[in-house]
């Protein structure tokens, strides 16, 4: 089923054209979180999925965003797939995008950074769980073509959810720090699919409705302060989620608020637990 799903996402997404790919991934987002993570987000655990028994999973997740920073302007357009193991309290994934990327009128393809991230629930009631994080990313993209930092990021965190009726509020704080950056360089137009500073405070918010049993919607909210030289930067967006037997399908709008992470960005995710 997964494969069926990819190679149809796959073959559509390479007969577009940039601009139907961007305006695709936002009509998604807009028409289905109308009534009411990312790939390039460093959100801990707003959407924790812990618990349950012990369980595989995979995704494949299409990105597409239109960008204007002092030093570069244009679009790019994502693919990554995505393997995840989980169980009743802990949660690991493990990614590798591919982007094509429109930099000043140039066009450029390559793979962006690896990452491997972790979640633990160290504390759950009925209507409230809290943990940590952790999510390491590999120097696997290009930083001269803007597709990755060049070096390794490690990031922990800390994250909770609180459920009140059919809404679920969550959050996470983290921190995070380029490892082997001695150049002194500023991260904080670049990587142009995942913009980061080398040293950085990261937040998100998220709040969500039960609109039906297997239907949700809701906003989001990240960000992250630099701790030295550095770009504050900030993003907002809708999102809904619908779930079909194993298979939970996803799409996001975001607009860029501060910082020029992205003047408008769509992201669908569809993923399998077996």
């Amino acid at each position: 089923m997964l494969r069926a799903i990819a190679a149809g996402y796959l073959v559509t997404w390479l007969v577009m054209t940039p601009a139907h790919r961007l305006g695709t991934l936002a009509l998604l987002g807009i028409l289905s979180s109308g009534s009411g993570r990312a790939m390039a987000e460093h959100d801990h655990g707003s959407d924790a999925e812990v618990g349950g028994e012990a369980a595989f999973g995979a995704s494949i997740t299409l990105v597409a965003a239109a960008y204007d920073t002092m030093l570069y302007g244009g679009d790019y357009q994502g693919i990554s797939p995505a393997v995840r193991w989980s169980n009743a309290r802990f949660a690991a994934s493990a990614s590798l995008p591919y982007y094509r990327v429109t930099k000043n009128g140039k066009t450029l393809h390559g793979a962006g950074d690896g990452m491997v991230h972790g979640i633990i629930a160290l504390a759950r009631t009925t209507t409230s769980q809290a943990g940590m994080a952790l999510a390491v990313t590999a120097p696997s993209g290009d930083r001269q073509d803007g597709l990755g930092m060049g070096h390794v990021m490690v990031m922990p965190g800390v994250w909770g959810s609180y459920m009140l009726g059919d809404v679920t509020i969550g959050g996470s704080v983290g921190y995070g720090r380029a490892l082997g950056a001695n150049d002194g360089h500023d991260h904080g137009a670049g990587p142009i699919v995942d913009p980061m500073n080398n040293s950085e405070v990261t937040w998100s918010a998220s709040a969500d409705l039960e609109l039906a049993r297997q239907l949700r919607a809701g906003a989001r909210a990240s960000g992250a302060v630099p701790t030295a030289d550095g770009t504050t930067r900030a993003a907002g967006g809708l999102r809904v989620a619908w779930m079909a037997g194993h298979v939970v399908t996803a799409a996001t709008v975001q607009v860029g608020i501060a910082g020029d992470p992205f003047t408008l960005r769509g992201v669908v995710e569809t993923s399998l637990r077996f």
